[in-house]
């Protein structure tokens, strides 16, 4: 389990997190119809919002994000060598973001810096049951183009991760140009479906890139239910595992449910006081990957993603303090 034992290269939107804990009254107000989801918004919205928080005595949180970053440095942390190939701007907050992932353990050389604009930003707003709601500017990462990707990007991966956010860029080239990439380099892949908003909009696009490129694909429970269309968690999953070899869908306290080798296993969750969900389920499915990139069987796999995913909901924010991580790297080592 050294740092050479596994490398993945992730591909998602670079992001900035701004936590913060509201009460209800405030999301009412400033998110209807938007709880539990991300809604996309430009800066002069965010900036609005922020405003409006600090106004009223709301404490802002800074820490760098986005569910490939998560994901990664989770990865980091295990002992996986990592690289994100990701836009920043070149701004304080795009500095501060590579910076943090370098001290992570992760690669920097596939970040791309847009000379103009700033680094992208959520506004994650934490309310009094754990839940959250992310209100995202997407900045530079909306300038991911297919003409920026490098074979170089891919070169010594064993894996290649990317995100449902992505089906969003303008740049609609991009995820079939970076599929195309790891399949030429015999990468498997996998593959997140990000957000059922992402899902709604997106779902004839994400069956396609599904059923050609994705080895690998994690979903929610609204996630998966909006893809399959049916809240029954057997059949969600039957929706994904028809298109992916391995498909994992998370039930939050319920545990997990996950198809691989052609076995279903549930997956019980690991006891949590929840504190905040930001990032759990990006941390799970780093724990899972581990478990798959080092051959382990599918209860292994989602168990170690269990242990990470309670780790990240009993802290405020999706980055563990180093003293938890090595509790969590002899338990992960126990296990493999």
């Amino acid at each position: 389990m050294n740092s050479q034992s596994a490398a993945v290269v992730g591909a998602g939107t670079a992001i900035v997190d701004l936590l913060v804990r509201v009460d209800d009254g405030f999301l009412a107000k400033e998110l209807p119809g938007g709880r539990g989801n991300t809604t996309w918004v430009d800066a002069a919205r965010l900036d609005e919002l922020i405003v409006r928080l600090r106004e009223r005595g709301f404490h802002l949180e800074k820490a760098p994000g986005g569910s490939t970053g998560n994901l990664l440095c989770g990865l980091s942390e295990l002992g996986c060598g990592t690289r994100f190939l990701g836009w920043l701007g070149l701004d304080d907050d795009g500095m501060y973001y590579r910076d943090t992932f370098a001290e992570s353990g992760g690669s920097i050389g596939a970040f791309k810096y847009h000379p103009s604009k700033h680094t992208g930003r959520c506004l994650s707003l934490i309310s009094p049951d754990a839940d959250r709601s992310m209100v995202t500017d997407l900045g530079a990462s909306a300038e991911m183009n297919a003409d920026g990707i490098r074979q170089s990007d891919l070169d010594g991966a064993d894996l290649l991760h990317t995100e449902g956010y992505l089906c969003g860029l303008e740049d609609r080239t991009f995820l079939p140009r970076l599929f195309e990439r790891a399949k030429n380099a015999g990468l498997p892949v996998s593959f997140d479906l990000a957000s059922y908003g992402i899902v709604r909009e997106h779902r004839a696009e994400l069956r396609k890139y599904l059923g050609q490129y994705v080895d690998i694909v994690f979903a929610n429970e609204l996630e998966a239910a909006e893809f399959a269309g049916t809240d029954d968690p057997g059949a969600m999953l039957d929706a994904l595992a028809e298109l992916c070899p391995v498909a994992a869908v998370k039930l939050g306290a319920l545990g997990s449910i996950v198809r691989m080798d052609g076995r279903t296993v549930r997956i019980a969750p690991e006891p949590a006081d929840p504190a905040d969900a930001t990032g759990a389920g990006d941390l799970w499915q780093a724990g899972f990957l581990f478990g798959w990139l080092h051959r382990a069987a599918p209860e292994v796999c989602g168990r170690i993603g269990s242990v990470l995913g309670a780790a990240a909901v009993s802290h405020f924010g999706a980055r563990l303090p180093e003293e938890r991580w090595r509790t969590l790297r002899e338990r992960v080592r126990a296990m493999i």
